[in-house]
Formats: C-alpha cells, structure tokens, sequence
C-alpha cells in the first residue's frame, strides 16, 4: 500500500501529498448525483456498497493519495434518533432532549455501525491506498443538537456550554464519537480527521474552562491508535494551545492561516491550505496560487497539501486532477 501520505503526517518524508478528504470531495464525482438523486444522501450512507464506490472513484479519478469514506458529520447522532433534513446543511427535525440523548448514547453498540466498518473495509479492497475516516469533533457536534442548523455565533450552544448541563452533554457526546470512531480504526482507517468546524466561536478563555479536557481526552483516544488530524476555521487564537498542549499529530488550517506562522509557534504537522475558490477557478489561477501554498509551505517535513476547507459546489473534478498532477510534480523536486 502506498503510505505516503501516513508518513507525511509522521513527519518520516517531506512530501507535498494532495489528499481531497474533506468531505465533499466525493460529491462532486459523476457517480454520486446519480445515487443522490436515486435514493437520498442518509440511505447512501448507509448503503456500504454504494458509498463505497463514491469514495472509490474521488480516488481513481483524482490519482490522490488517499481515499476518505464516505458519510457526514451527523450520521451517527442520527443513530442516536435525531431526526435531520440535508438541505444547505443538517437540519435538525427532531426535538433534542438530554436524558433521551444519553440513554441512546448508552445504547448504541459498534453493531450499529456495521454500515461504517463495512464501507471502509470495501474502499480498502478496491484502492491502494489508506482509508482515512472522520467525525465531528464534540463542541460542532453538540451545535447540532443545540440549534438544529448553522446559526452565526451559536449563542444556545454557548449558553448551554456555560449552564449545568454541559459536561453531561459532552460525556454522551464522547460516547457516541468514541464508538463511531472505534468502528473505523477497527475496520482499517488509517488515520481519522476530527471536524470542529465552529469551534471559533469561542474565546481562548472559554476553550480552556469548557472545552480543553474534553477535546484532549478524544484527541489522546485516537492518537493512541493511528494520527489524527484537527480542522477548524476562524480559530487561529486557538491553533497554538491547540497544537502544543492538546497535540494532534497535525492541524488542518484554513487558507486565513499562514503554514510558516503556524510552524514557527507549533511543531504539529500541519495541513492545508488552499482556498476552495480556486479550485473553483480552476486553471492557471488555481496552479498559481497552489504554487504560492507549496512556497509557504517550504521545509516543514510533516506537511500535507489540502485544501483549506471542503470543495466548494460547481467545482469541476477534472480541475481537481489537474491540481492533484501538479502537487505531485512540485513534490518530486522538493
């Protein structure tokens, strides 16, 4: 198998490594409208065979360098009954009640995951390369039982975080991470990302007292087992407690963020950078500025190429591969 990209995370090679897992890479291959339109985003999820030949061919299409299965954020609080709609995002139709959340936190067995384990062991027979999973990091998660959707600076999460109630709420919310994550390093990923999309809207004073304990103890879980890589956006005042104290084998940074800063106050591997807008653009802008994130990028060994958030809608996957063919001609000079 070609580890190249586990021995970047590693800090083993200097090696620019394309590697289009941010979620959204495999919707924008030609199979996944087809079964999208067909049966619905939650059902294909949980179809192993089906999901697995989405994540399949964001691989053999792209020639990256790793394959990331293929669900969401929120599948396995689903799992838990809340109820959601996929429309701009997860909307929760539901109504969220603690008690009930921890009974089924307590509930749920890695057999109810048997569609996760399946579809990772499947992408793992069909391409050369690792299968890396992912969840959602505890603080985005709970935004999504708490307000139901996106809402700009979250204040019932915030609210909730400060009430008596949260360390519950996170327990049981660690508890279903847990075992879905446990489910993919059993079936073979070999390294997991943790999405903690909104954790931005907190101070550097709030992550400390609220949140630091519980995200270190999920970070230690996995990194025990395989890396494991951290992404959040609008976060910086937080990248270095984030990679010195916390310490993810490496932090996934948005294209508001410079690698050099980041390297000179966090030796964590790092990840990213490039504004999805311009694989969106594609063509000489898009190879001008990857040009310009592989510069900034110069001599950190533990260094992968991303880009700095999902794939945005209407990219072209045929400009994807044009991008993953360049990174990998700039990394054969490095």
């Amino acid at each position: 198998m070609n580890d190249t990209l586990i021995d970047a995370l590693n800090g083993k090679t200097h090696s620019y490594v394309p590697v289009w897992y941010m979620r959204q890479a495999g919707r924008h291959m030609p199979g996944f409208a087809k079964y999208i339109s067909d049966v619905g985003l939650s059902k294909v999820i949980r179809n192993p065979r089906i999901a697995s030949e989405i994540a399949a061919e964001a691989v053999e299409k792209l020639n990256v360098d790793a394959a990331i299965m293929f669900s969401d954020l929120i599948t396995p609080i689903e799992e838990a009954g809340l109820e959601y709609s996929y429309e701009a995002g997860p909307h929760l139709k539901s109504t969220f009640s603690l008690n009930k959340f921890e009974d089924a936190a307590n509930g749920i067995s890695v057999d109810d995951l048997w569609f996760i384990r399946d579809q990772i062991m499947e992408v793992r027979n069909m391409v050369d390369v690792p299968v890396i999973g992912f969840a959602g990091a505890p603080f985005t998660m709970a935004s999504y039982v708490i307000e139901g959707m996106y809402v700009r600076e979250f204040p019932k999460t915030k609210l909730y975080m400060i009430s008596g109630n949260w360390n519950r709420l996170m327990d049981a919310m660690l508890n279903i991470i847990v075992k879905d994550i446990d489910v993919q390093m059993g079936a073979g990923a070999s390294a997991v990302q943790l999405f903690d999309t909104w954790i931005g809207v907190l101070s550097e004073d709030q992550f400390k007292k609220y949140y630091y304990p519980i995200l270190s103890k999920l970070i230690s879980h996995i990194r025990n087992k395989v890396p494991v890589i951290y992404f959040c956006t609008d976060c910086n005042h937080l990248l270095k407690i984030i990679g010195n104290k916390v310490k993810p084998t490496a932090l996934s940074v948005d294209w508001k963020t410079s690698l050099r800063l980041m390297h000179k106050i966090t030796k964590t591997g790092l990840q990213g950078n490039l504004d999805p807008v311009y694989a969106l653009a594609g063509g000489d802008t898009m190879l001008r500025e990857a040009a310009a994130v592989l510069k900034d990028a110069d001599r950190i060994n533990n260094y992968v190429f991303n880009l700095g958030h999902g794939v945005l809608p209407g990219t072209d996957w045929r400009e994807l591969k044009n991008l993953t063919e360049y990174v990998h001609k700039a990394g054969q000079i490095v």
